[in-house]
């Protein structure tokens, strides 16, 4: 062991890669990726890979602010039950491991971590449910974690000050392959059995030493829908994804068409609907965005670059930077906010005016020419609807509330803003 933790600062990511390719028929090690806010499709996919058969090492690879939402419960039992033992591993750097993340990876056999990790803010463990503390999670899960009470508020950076935190982590580890050929001879009991972890060998060829993987490595990942929707798992992407589906929206409702801007859409609110459904949202900071995108439709569809488009943004940024409760360990990035504030407006205002001047460009729909022309109706107006104006498809709204059907002709008698008001032929 002497000789092989003397190797492995020189050999370092050259024989990470042979133990990944590195082939026998041994049971492998399976290394998990847990990233982003924990929810509880996540969950299910770890409790999965962990009752999996046949396997000599599970590595939990750890870089997540906490857990949002769902059965924390049932994630530790499925550690402590684990028919193989288990590692936590908080990197690489600068990775961070803070509320139900934390607990995680407290309750691992072996508990390591990367320098310059980051430990802590263990009270929420779960942020939608905050009632439920630390003390709460760890009795109904039936396992034992003693932090230090210091991390229940605040956190802890592993380097050469702090190599390790009581109760959390208690060795470091700058990279997964060091640790790996590191626990090569570790014993570890569970459950009433004694593990012996067998991970690498040393094999002399000629003069030199080399270490040899004496098993492969996999990486596992979760389903591809899986994948999708937590697109929207963190507070900023899903504030990115509800503006995207709402400056869609609005440009297929003014474009007067279902077609390719739809589809975006639909498929940009499903993720911020997910990331809506699984944080930990402060519902007034929603209802700021929900207002906001009115307030600048609304300056938008009258035409007026005014008061309306100021104030709009104002609510989408305020709005965004308290999207969800999930301060301080993961709130919205600020950047990506304002970034996603100002794309989704200017989007709102230019592309869609572009539009609207292209049809107002020919001579033939010229805003004064426009008044007074017939046009067929294809989505009955009750009061609104869409009707075709020389090939150009348009919202329009009956002038005076009356209903008129599909296929029935109609008479242009004004323009508000980008919607046509028009009569009935008589």
């Amino acid at each position: 062991m002497a000789v092989l933790a003397s190797l492995l600062g020189v050999l370092g990511v050259v024989v990470f890669g042979a133990a990944v390719h590195g082939g026998s028929h041994e049971p492998p090690i399976v290394v998990i990726e847990v990233g982003d806010p924990i929810d509880q499709l996540q969950i299910d996919y770890i409790v999965e890979v962990l009752s999996a058969d046949s396997v000599h090492l599970f590595i939990l690879k750890i870089d997540s602010p906490g857990v949002s939402s769902g059965d924390v419960v049932r994630l530790y039992q499925a550690v402590e039950s684990a028919g193989a033992p288990v590692v936590s591993w908080i990197g690489p750097e600068p990775a961070v491991a803070y509320g139900g993340a934390a607990v995680l990876a407290g309750i691992a056999d072996i508990r390591s971590a990367a320098p310059g990790a980051r430990v802590g803010y263990l009270n929420p463990v779960v942020q939608r449910d905050p009632a439920r503390d630390f003390d709460d999670v760890v009795a109904a899960s039936g396992i034992t974690v003693v932090p230090d009470e210091t991390l229940f508020d605040s956190t802890v950076t592993l380097g050469a000050e702090v190599s390790e935190i009581p109760g959390l982590v208690d060795r470091l580890d700058p990279a997964l392959g060091q640790l790996i050929l590191s626990l090569d001879g570790t014993s570890v009991s569970r459950n009433g059995v004694t593990w012996q972890i067998s991970t690498a060998s040393l094999q002399t060829v000629g003069e030199e030493v080399f270490v040899v993987a004496t098993r492969s490595v996999t990486f596992t990942k979760p389903q591809l829908l899986n994948r999708f929707l937590r697109l929207g798992a963190r507070p900023e992407t899903a504030f990115l994804f509800l503006l995207i589906g709402a400056a869609f929206a609005v440009f297929e409702f003014y474009a007067a068409g279902r077609g390719l801007m739809a589809v975006v859409a639909s498929v940009s609110f499903l993720i911020a609907g997910y990331g809506i459904a699984t944080l930990p949202m402060w519902w007034p900071g929603l209802a700021m965005v929900l207002g906001g995108l009115g307030i600048v439709v609304w300056g938008f569809a009258q035409n007026r670059v005014d008061w309306r488009a100021v104030l709009g943004s104002g609510f989408l940024v305020a709005g965004g930077m308290f999207f969800t409760t999930s301060r301080p360990a993961y709130p919205p990035s600020a950047v990506m906010v304002v970034v996603a504030v100002a794309v989704s407006v200017g989007f709102i205002w230019y592309s869609l005016t572009t539009v609207v001047r292209g049809r107002f460009a020919t001579p033939t729909v010229g805003r004064e020419e426009i008044l007074e022309q017939r046009c067929l109706v294809v989505e009955a107006l009750d009061p609104e609807g869409v009707v075709v104006l020389d090939g150009y498809r348009w919202r329009a709204t009956a002038d005076r509330g009356v209903f008129i059907g599909a296929g029935a002709g109609c008479e242009i008698v004004g323009v508000t803003g980008l919607v046509l008001e028009v009569d009935p032929l008589k």
